[in-house]
Formats: structure tokens, sequence, C-alpha cells
């Protein structure tokens, strides 16, 4: 199969690649989606925002007609115990909708395929190499367990958070933390507090709790927790977490008529991003190229904003911008370091808990004085175990920090020398994060 694009992953990134890139013209894109039927994802409330990305697509008019449910708003029970409302119909979108997410996705997936991209469920992406011309060779494994070629001018890494393609560029993931959801779904009867069409967020002294209605008369009410945090407790036990959500304010109502879950699905929620998401005729979309946390109820706007901005890029490469895979990157990156202050703004908010270590976390709570000497002895143990550390920066950035403290100086200096030499627009304060974090894995020696 010869192809002008091949998309890796059919969920709403991919799917939404497709079709922007569709809008512009008529390319051979052919997207790979390893599974056959329709999975389990989290991320249910669509607000208003994404009315406008839908209807840059030109799917908005099709989307209504899907029949999910409306959203009107958030009620949140955050920094303090009385729920709080945020109306959807004061913003410019005016409504939202609480989705049926795997039917969303299969939508999605079908409008990609009406407009003439090839759809190609149970084929997995196993393998990859260069042609002597430059374009890409995939090695794509079906379902029945045989192996074809495809070729392809430019890839989209479209696989989710595990960013499959990038990865194998040598591209590395960065988490910033280590949150976990644990989900179940419900069924309903009509209780009184689950007929309102409001998402239900509160927090509590280990992390926080959300629950939304869903289509054919459901609910999910997920716990948002850090994993060291969560086996501390064991809230991935479902009498646990019963016993949790049971001593909660607000989303504790709704365990009225509603039986114990059987069974929770536990996700990874981190925020992550990728320290290179473009190189030479590839780029990654959605959360393969940065992942927000489900606070910011982003992740469906993120998958088709970046949609956008990727098929844009795409065009622009064509068009003869050569550095145009290297301005995605860059658009990408500080849109992941934009996402990185207002998350730290809005936990901020919740006050509380100030020596709960799941807010200490995310509220900016700073042990490292800009006074402290660091210093960092280089040995083969040291290397070794820099190597294994992957949290605020790459590899390659937490070694330049290390290098700049082998000559004993003070943090702030450090900070700024970092700053200067990456010629990045980076937050001092992630470099505070990061030069902490190496200190606590005693990487660098403060005094």
């Amino acid at each position: 199969m010869e192809l002008d694009i091949a998309i890796i992953g059919g969920g709403p990134a991919g799917a939404a690649t497709a079709l922007a890139l569709l809008n512009q013209g008529n390319w051979r894109i052919g997207i790979f989606e390893k599974s056959t039927q329709p999975v389990f994802r989290v991320g249910e409330s669509l607000p208003p925002s994404n009315q406008f990305l839908l209807a840059q697509l030109g799917v908005l008019d099709s989307f209504k007609q899907e029949g999910h449910l409306p959203s009107l708003g958030n009620a949140s029970a955050w920094g303090e115990k009385t729920l709080a409302f945020n109306d959807f119909w004061t913003s410019m979108g005016g409504q939202g909708w609480h989705l049926d997410r795997s039917r969303f996705d299969t939508w999605l997936l079908g409008e990609a395929a009406k407009r003439g991209a090839i759809v190609m469920r149970g084929r997995q992406v196993v393998g990859c190499a260069r042609t002597p011309n430059g374009d890409w060779n995939l090695r794509v494994k079906h379902q029945e367990g045989n192996v074809t070629q495809v070729n392809a001018s430019i890839v989209v890494d479209a696989s989710g958070s595990r960013s499959i393609f990038a990865h194998w560029q040598g591209s590395r993931s960065i988490r910033m933390d280590s949150l976990l959801g644990l989900a179940a779904v419900f069924p309903v009867d009509g209780s009184e507090a689950l007929t309102t069409h409001y998402t239900l967020i509160e927090a509590v002294e280990f992390g926080w709790w959300y629950a939304a209605r869903l289509p054919k008369n459901q609910v999910i009410i997920t716990l948002m927790c850090d994993r060291d945090l969560v086996h501390q407790y064991g809230l991935s036990r479902p009498k646990n977490w019963t016993t949790a959500l049971q001593q909660t304010d607000h989303v504790q109502r709704l365990l009225k008529g509603i039986t114990n879950p059987t069974k929770l699905q536990v996700f990874p929620a981190f925020s992550q991003y990728l320290d290179q998401t473009s190189g030479e005729n590839w780029l990654a979309v959605g959360d393969a190229a940065c992942k927000f946390d489900p606070l910011s109820s982003s992740g469906i706007y993120r998958a088709l904003d970046s949609a956008i901005q990727a098929a844009d890029t795409i065009k622009k490469f064509q068009d003869g911008q050569d550095n145009a895979f290297s301005s995605y990157h860059l658009q990408t990156e500080l849109q992941f370091e934009s996402y990185l202050e207002q998350r730290r703004q809005y936990y901020s908010q919740e006050i509380r808990w100030p020596l709960s270590p799941f807010w200490q976390r995310r509220q900016g709570y700073l042990t490292l004085s800009p006074k402290t000497i660091l210093s960092f002895q280089s040995s083969s143990q040291v290397t070794t175990r820099l190597k294994r550390l992957d949290k605020y920066f790459s590899s390659k950035d937490l070694y330049l920090l290390c290098q700049l403290c082998q000559i004993s100086k003070p943090a702030s200096e450090v900070v700024r020398e970092f700053l200067r030499q990456t010629h990045r627009k980076l937050s001092a304060y992630r470099t505070i994060e990061a030069l902490q974090y190496l200190s606590d894995k005693q990487v660098i020696h403060a005094a």
C-alpha cells in the first residue's frame, strides 16, 4: 500500500487529523487502529468550546444528531465544602455534552472514513524503516498474525500516551506526576441527585472525585489520586474505594440506589509530554504529544486542536516551509508550559489540606532555597541512576542541570545558567522543581 500520510491510532486525535487534512485536499490517508472494537476511555464531558473545533472539521451538524446528553456546566466543591456552579450558558458556546465516549470515538472515525480516509481496524504498526527516497516503510501486523508493508511520505503518531512511533525515533516521554484514575460505571434509576446535567467535582485530602451522567441511564464516578497514595490506602480495591466515596460530602449522595462496584477501571491520568514531538517527516498529535490533567476537561479539545495544527503543519511543509515540523514542536512545547502554569494556579485554590502530599505536589511546594549551594560529582553509579530519571525534564536536560552543579554554586545561579543555555521558553519554577527532584534522588547534593 502506498500512502501520502499514515496515521497510527484511530482515537479522536487520529480521526480529527485525517478530517483536517481531507478538508485541505485529496490526500491518500490510512488510519491504523489496533483494536477491532471500541475500547473503554474516560473523557465524557465535552465543554462548549469544542463546538468551534468540530465546526472547523466540518462535523458539528453530524455530531449534534448523535443524541449525546446535554451538559449545563460544572458543580465543584473546590477550596471549600459548598458547591460552586459554573454554568456553560454564560460561555460563548452555550452548551456542552456528556458523551457516550465509545460511540463518540466510533462516530468521529466513521466521519473520517466517509471523507475518504482508509480506516484499518485490527492493524497494529509494529516497526518502521526509511526507504531510499526518504519515505517511511511501516510493518503492519494484522489481527490474524500476518505482516504487510506500507509506504507513507509522512507519519502521524496518534497512538495516545504510549507515543509508539515517537519513541522509535528516540523521543522520550516526560511525566510531571503519577496521577491515576479509578472509575466505576453504574446503572441508575432516576435518582434525584442524578437528574441534573452538571459535572460534579469534589476535592478530598488525597485527591479529587469526579461524577457525570452518561447516556443509557448510567453514571460514572471516578477518583483521581497519585499512584503511591492509591497503594498506601488500598484504593484500587472496590471496598476501600467505596468507603472513601462514602466519606465525601457531595459525591456520596449519588450512592442512593447504587450497588458497590465489583470492578474498577484503573487508568493513567498523569500530565506528560514528549521531549521531541516532531522530526523528519513525522509528528505526534493529541496525547501522544502531550497529555493534560483530566481536571482541565481538555482531553478531547486538545486532541481536536492539535490535529488541526498538525494538518496545517503538514500543508506548510508540502508547500515548501522546511521548518514547519520544528515550529510545530516549539508551539506544542509552549502550550504545555502554559498548561503547567494554569494547572498550578487552579490546584493552588484548594488550601484545606496544606500537609497533604497530593496537594503539595501540585501547589508549588518547594523546599529548595535560591541560596542553597548545589554540587554534583560524576560517577558511573550516578550516571546509571540519572538515566532512569524521567520527571520534569528529559534526561538530556537533567544531565545539563547536573553539569552546571559540578562547580558548587547557589541554586539561583544554576537556574539562570540553565535557562540561558537551553534557549527555550521554560519556566524557572519547573527548573527549580527538577533541581529539587535531582536532590531528592541524591544525584546532586544540597548544602
